[in-house]
Parts: structure tokens; C-alpha cells; sequence
């Protein structure tokens, strides 16, 4: 996969563990788990030391400076896939604050044989009503959907996604002007664009159960996983060039 990762200084104002906070060790982290597929590096925001410290612990090629915010950079980066690979490119768009297991990459990869988008994380608000504040598809504790397998993982049919998530170029590309129109305000409203995929241009969204990855938010991690061993398992402390 080629691997589009955003990294910003910024973030929102949630409660997040303690080793979520650290960007930079999440960025080692991520670095370590993805070490065999191509990343692309955009830094948006960022302080000088912070851009040195990527340009340190990475190829300063693949490192972007960039100042456009959450849904600019997001687009950015979709324009820069859309300039530079393959139609048949499997692609990887991803935030600066997922922790992954080990096998995450190939998983993630995976879910493309099955599903046009493809996402390793289990959102927990899939498992909680929308009159208790879940998801808004969600009854009886879970969403109707499709579970299916694949050489590694069960999956299921999901009805939307964070901005971390797989597709191929070929399929983004079509779905371009979902993203803009999603991505036209400062954050992207990420499901409306998935509502949107689903519904308009009958798009598969599939995420692996149990999870593979987990948005670093206390409130929504993935369940079943001990999400901080696997942070501390798979981080790198030496330059990742």
C-alpha cells in the first residue's frame, strides 16, 4: 500500500491516554507497524521541531510541510495520490492518532477483497443505541449488516468510517467529488461522506472485528484489544529511514 499519514501539532480537546498525546511517539509507532509499505508524510502545522524531528526519523523526501488544516490536508493528500500512483494503487489514508497491531497493514489491505473501503477499526459507537447516543443506525445493540471472511479476519458491512481508512485509487477517484463536498468546511464530515458512498454510489464499507487499529480517543477504543501493550510493543525508537 502507499500511505498517506497527516501529522498536525493541533488536535481536538478530547480525553485521549497519555501516550495518545505524544505525536511523536505515535508517529514512531505508526512508522514501526508500516516499515515495509511506502509512506508519504504531511505535516500540517507543524512547529519547526516537530518537522525536524520527522526529517531525523525519516526520508525528509517523503516529509511534506504543508499549512491547510484538517479538511484541506485530507484533500491534499488525495490530490497528491490521485497525481502520482496507479489507478490499481492500493492506498492508505491515515491521522496521527491510531495506535495498530502488528498485523494491522495486511489486514487493512485485506479488507479491499471484499469491500471498496476498507477500515481496521471497530467503532465502539456501533454497539450503542442512538437513543443512548450511538451511532444513528444502531438497535438492539448492533447495526444489520453482512459478516464475511476472508483469509485472516471476519468482517462486517459497516455504515461509516473515520478519515483513516484503504481503498484503491481507481475507486476514490470516482468517488471524488463525495470527499470535496464532504471536506468543504474546516473538519471533514466523514459520515456524510460515508452515508453519502453508501447510499448514492452503493459502496461496501467494511471493518475488521476485532479490530486491528483504534482512534487514540479513551471514550471510543476499540474493545477487546490492550491497545496501550500494543502501542509500547511496536514502537520505534531508532530512526526509520
Amino acid at each position: 500500500m502507499k500511505i498517506l499519514y497527516r501529522i498536525s501539532d493541533g488536535g481536538n480537546a478530547k480525553q485521549k491516554p497519555a501516550f495518545v498525546y505524544d505525536k511523536r511517539q505515535m508517529f514512531l509507532h505508526f512508522a514501526r507497524v508500516f516499515a515495509n509499505h511506502d509512506i508519504y508524510v504531511f505535516a500540517d502545522n507543524v512547529s519547526e521541531s516537530t518537522y525536524q524531528f520527522l526529517i531525523s526519523h525519516y526520508n525528509p523526501e517523503k516529509v511534506m510541510r504543508i499549512s491547510l488544516g484538517n479538511a484541506k490536508s485530507f484533500m491534499y493528500t488525495l490530490d497528491f495520490a490521485i497525481a502520482n500512483f496507479s489507478e490499481n494503487e492500493s492506498l492508505y489514508f491515515a491521522e496521527d492518532d491510531y495506535i495498530y497491531t502488528q498485523n494491522a497493514p495486511q489486514i487493512i489491505e485485506e479488507g479491499l477483497s471484499i469491500a471498496e473501503y476498507s477500515s481496521g477499526y471497530d467503532h465502539p459507537d456501533k454497539y450503542i443505541n442512538a437513543c443512548d447516543g450511538g451511532n444513528p443506525f444502531i438497535e438492539n445493540g448492533g447495526e444489520l449488516t453482512r459478516v464475511v471472511l476472508t483469509l485472516n479476519r471476519h468482517w462486517k458491512y459497516t455504515n461509516s468510517f473515520c478519515m483513516t481508512f484503504a481503498c484503491r485509487l481507481s475507486t476514490i477517484r470516482a468517488d471524488y467529488d463525495f470527499f470535496r463536498d464532504g471536506c468543504s468546511d474546516q473538519h471533514p464530515q466523514d459520515f456524510s461522506i460515508c452515508c453519502r458512498l453508501r447510499d448514492l454510489r452503493q459502496r461496501r464499507l467494511a471493518s475488521c472485528i476485532p479490530a486491528v487499529s483504534t482512534h487514540g480517543e479513551t471514550m471510543w477504543l476499540s474493545k477487546l484489544v490492550d491497545w496501550e501493550r500494543e502501542f509500547r510493543e511496536f514502537l520505534a525508537w531508532e530512526s526509520i529511514a
